[in-house]
């Protein structure tokens, strides 16, 4: 008997001990878990995730806690800075802005808007040289200086027949849009000679072109026989924007660029000349721009467009002054909207969409189009078209614009060089 007891005792301490066992190591291996415990010392002067050699444990890698996560809204893209005449690339809405600080999500105030737009009209103001050239150069295409002897070489009277020519806004839908039969139409340089076609049908003097892009910009140079010079052209980072007249009936005195607003609040560049018609004498500013539309990756692009409105309105109040009237093209991408607007801040601009006006209230004339053409008031706008045809349709997504323009040399004295 005391020998079964003693057996007995023997296998109770042995369970017990296996019991203890089993224990300790459940406990530890809670630690290792859950990453806690007495002997968790996360930062010690041994380093991170050491253990205290005087806690005398087994030594078991602890698991090191995480730091805390901080969760932030995400930041809003910042528009990329650049030259003055650096363009931007493709319509992807990539920035272009005219070498200054990000005020404002990246637009410039209205006072340095103001004095960047003073400084362009007086950079660009004509000098009393009839002769005279551009500040900076055209594409491509510019025409030479007139030769002595030429209509434009001499200073006509303000008194004069004045000039006559057909202007025209033409968005020719970008290359881009059309590689690999995209919107079921041919590529870029295969529809520019429908482009051409179309300048030809019109009578086209002065275009304002958008989408117009680098090599499309280069074989409408060559189907037309280089008849055009575009600005900035071709030769340009950014061409799409460029504006064409024809060598025969204009030459280019100045060349310049504003910048406004694109997709997302990017700034892009626009062009602006000044072009003395050859036979008259008669100078003229034009600007051509393209505003923001609302596409399946660009939302809520409105508030940009209503910036580039009173950037483009800015442009007009500074050159009504000079007594040289201004023309500006473009596919606003707004119809009513944007002529009273435009309109409403710039009080020197009209249109030439026939049954517009703004006189006494807005009243657009329910334009079908979001393609415009103004003028400085006092210029003479008529037969005023938007080419829809078969050939319009295959060549490019937007209608062709046109209108005939008569510039009364007695209205605008200070134009005629």
């Amino acid at each position: 008997m005391p020998e079964l007891a003693t057996a007995a005792r023997a296998r109770l301490l042995a369970v017990t001990a296996a019991a203890s066992t089993v224990l300790l190591v459940a406990v530890a291996v809670g630690y290792v878990l859950l990453g806690t415990g007495p002997t968790d010392t996360v930062a010690t002067s041994a380093g991170v995730g050491s253990v205290d050699p005087s806690a005398g444990t087994t030594g078991l890698p602890l698991r090191i806690p995480e730091p805390p996560v901080t969760l932030t809204a995400r930041p809003r893209p910042t528009p990329l800075a650049t030259s003055r005449h650096r363009a931007s690339g493709p319509r992807s809405g990539r920035a272009v802005a005219a070498g200054r600080s990000a005020v404002g999500q990246g637009l410039p105030s209205a006072a340095e808007r103001d004095r960047e737009l003073a400084a362009l009209v007086t950079r660009a103001t004509p000098t009393s040289d009839p002769g005279s050239t551009a500040t900076s150069s055209a594409a491509e295409a510019t025409p030479p200086a007139p030769t002595p002897g030429t209509a434009a070489a001499s200073t006509p009277s303000a008194s004069g027949p004045g000039a006559d020519f057909v202007l025209a806004t033409f968005n020719v839908l970008g290359a881009s849009h059309t590689r690999h039969g995209g919107r079921g139409r041919a590529p870029g340089v295969v529809r520019i000679r429908g482009a051409a076609q179309l300048l030809a049908r019109h009578d086209v003097d002065v275009a304002g072109f958008q989408e117009l892009q680098h090599e499309q910009a280069r074989a409408l140079l060559e189907v037309t026989d280089r008849a055009y010079a575009l600005y900035p052209g071709p030769g340009a980072r950014d061409s799409d924007n460029s504006i064409g007249w024809r060598t025969s009936k204009f030459e280019l005195v100045r060349a310049s660029s504003m910048s406004i607003p694109y997709f997302n609040g990017h700034h892009r560049s626009m062009p602006v000349v000044l072009l003395r018609e050859r036979a008259s004498g008669v100078q003229a500013w034009f600007a051509n721009v393209h505003n923001p539309a609302e596409t399946h990756t660009y939302h809520h692009q409105q508030r940009w467009r209503t910036q580039a409105t009173y950037i483009e309105s800015a442009l007009a109040n500074r050159i009504a002054p000079t007594g040289v009237p201004l023309f500006l093209t473009g596919d606003m991408n707004e119809r009513a909207g944007y002529f009273c607007r435009l309109t409403a801040a710039a009080p020197s601009m009209e249109a030439a969409h026939p049954g517009s006006s703004s006189d006494g209230g807005c009243q657009a004339g329910h334009p079908r189009a979001v393609d415009w053409i103004f003028g400085t008031r006092g210029v003479v706008f008529s037969g005023y078209d938007e080419d829809r045809s078969d050939l319009v349709d295959v060549t490019t997504d937007h209608p062709v614009v046109s209108t005939r323009v008569h510039v009364d040399p007695a209205a605008f004295p200070h134009a005629v060089r």
